[in-house]
C-alpha cells in the first residue's frame, strides 16, 4: 500500500506523494477538519436540521471550523445580529439565501445597494418573497428593480437553512427539528475556507432557483 501512496525519486533519494497519495492526504486532511468542526460545535450541530446542506458541503463541514459560534438569549435576541450587521457594512458583495423574512436586513441591504453600489444576490421563498411584495411601497419596488447591483430569486423549496456570505464572512443559521428558525444561534467564520464554502452553497440553491428582479 505504501508503493501506490509514496515514490522515491532513485536520483535524489527524496520521498514524495503519488498521484493517489496526495488523493489520500486531502481525504485525510478533511476528515481531520471535520473532526475538529463538530467537537468544537457538536451542540450546534446535534441540536439542527442539517438537511438544507448537501452531502457534499456536510463532507467538508471542516471548513467552517475557524468559526465562531455567537449564541444569545430570548431576553436579547439582538446579539448575534448586532456582529452580523457590523460585518455586512463592510461587505463589498452580499450572496445570501434566506427562507424567512428579516424586514431590518432587508432595509440594510437596499441601503447598501442605493448608496454604496454593492452587489447584492438574495434567493427566498415564493411566501417570503410574496409578503416582501406586500410590505413593499410600489415606487421603492420598481427601484429596486431597476438596480443592475440587485438580483432576487426565489425557490419552491423551503432551504432549510439560512446564510450570508461576502467578500469577508459567512453567517450561517440553521432550523431546529421542530421547523423553526433558531434565533439565538448564528454561525459566523471570516476564514478563506468558510467563504468559499459559502460561496459553493449558494451556487447549489442558485441553480434551484428562479430568478424574479
Amino acid at each position: 500500500m505504501n508503493e501506490m501512496l509514496i515514490i522515491q525519486n532513485p536520483e535524489t533519494k527524496k520521498y514524495a506523494l503519488t498521484n493517489t497519495g496526495y488523493i489520500v492526504s486531502i481525504q485525510v486532511r478533511n476528515i481531520i477538519g471535520a473532526m475538529e468542526s463538530i467537537k468544537k460545535f457538536e451542540e450546534f450541530w446535534l441540536s439542527h436540521d442539517l438537511s438544507g446542506i448537501p452531502g457534499g458541503l456536510l463532507l467538508r463541514i471542516g471548513d467552517l471550523k475557524d468559526s465562531e459560534l455567537h449564541k444569545t438569549t430570548p431576553e436579547y435576541l439582538r446579539l448575534p445580529h448586532e456582529r452580523y450587521m457590523e460585518l455586512i457594512r463592510t461587505s463589498r458583495w452580499i450572496k445570501g439565501v434566506s427562507p424567512i423574512l428579516f424586514t431590518d436586513y432587508s432595509e440594510e441591504f437596499l441601503e447598501l445597494a442605493f448608496a454604496r453600489n454593492v452587489d447584492i444576490e438574495i434567493i427566498t421563498t415564493r411566501s417570503v418573497y410574496d409578503k416582501l411584495m406586500e410590505l413593499s411601497m410600489p415606487d421603492a419596488v420598481k427601484k429596486v428593480k431597476d438596480l443592475p447591483n440587485v438580483r432576487l430569486y426565489i425557490t419552491d423549496n423551503n432551504p432549510k437553512v439560512a446564510f450570508t456570505v461576502t467578500d469577508n464572512f459567512l453567517s450561517l443559521g440553521l432550523f431546529l427539528p421542530n421547523g423553526t428558525y433558531d434565533m439565538m444561534s448564528d454561525l459566523i467564520s471570516t476564514s478563506k475556507s468558510a467563504r468559499e464554502w459559502g460561496i459553493e452553497l449558494f451556487d447549489y440553491y442558485k441553480r434551484r432557483a428562479e430568478r424574479v428582479i
